[in-house]
């Protein structure tokens, strides 16, 4: 049998935004992870990223 790793890690999902190019994006990531860590996928900078404070709406769904 085949096991998802993911399903015993404790991770966050939320959309963020990366200050330095303003691209937004879903990010899922283990919860240590700290923001300024996350490198932006389009302009490949680390340090700029912030939470948008949306929440994904399939990740809203599976809460309830």
């Amino acid at each position: 049998m085949i096991k998802n790793i993911f399903d015993y890690t404790p991770h966050k999902v939320s959309e963020v935004i990366c200050l330095k190019c303003l691209y937004r994006w879903i990010a899922v990531r283990p919860s240590e992870t700290l923001l300024k860590t996350l490198e932006c996928p389009y302009c490949r900078k680390s340090g700029y990223v912030i939470e948008t404070g949306e929440v994904a709406e399939e990740y809203k769904r599976r809460e309830k």
